[in-house]
């Protein structure tokens, strides 16, 4: 897939294990004018579960996870003709995290195509935040499980060579101030 650029596009990535406030900062930066791309897994999540035998991350991960690339990679693809900004709540990097905790296999073909995406080498990861880590339908996780996430995304983004900036515990106006501030 992994279209070609005929504009400049930057693809900033916002990441972070659950309930840390990931999906709330790209919303605010999307009320703010960005062009923003919403997390795919709780999209999906919402879509299986209403499906009979419908694959979620926690009865089935590597079909789910295969479900999130593809629809990961067509984000990252539809980007290629904004010719801007865009804030992604997760990238493809994230499902390599979910793989990683679980002590499963990134498959080759997905590395090989990751290498081909046009990300900024420069990611925002929100740190764990129980203040306000809530459960709901589709973030049953544990706060201990959360953080175990977010850890094993951290080690992947690093081990993939991204640079993250650790987005501090504030106000979602102020963490947008951050993020602006920091491109």
């Amino acid at each position: 897939m992994i279209a070609t650029e005929t504009k400049t596009t930057r693809r900033s990535i916002i990441t972070g294990g659950p309930g840390s406030g990931k999906s709330t900062l790209v919303k605010a930066l999307e009320t703010r004018g960005h062009r923003c791309y919403t997390e795919v897994s709780r999209e999906l999540i919402r879509r299986e579960a209403k499906r009979p035998g419908g694959v979620t991350p926690w009865n089935n991960l590597e079909a789910f996870a295969r479900l999130a690339f593809t629809e990961m990679l067509l984000q990252h693809d539809h980007a290629a003709e904004a010719g801007e900004r865009c804030f992604f709540d997760r990238a493809i990097p994230d499902i390599f995290g979910y793989l990683h905790e679980r002590g499963l296999d990134i498959p080759k073909s997905w590395l090989d195509a990751h290498r081909r995406c046009r990300y900024e080498r420069t990611v925002f990861i929100l740190p764990p935040w129980p203040e306000i880590y809530i459960n709901d339908s589709e973030r049953p996780q544990t706060l201990a499980e959360a953080k175990a996430l977010h850890d094993a995304i951290r080690v992947v983004y690093e081990s993939l060579g991204y640079k993250l900036i650790e987005v501090p515990k504030m106000p979602v106006n102020e963490r947008c101030e951050f993020v602006l501030g920091k491109l």
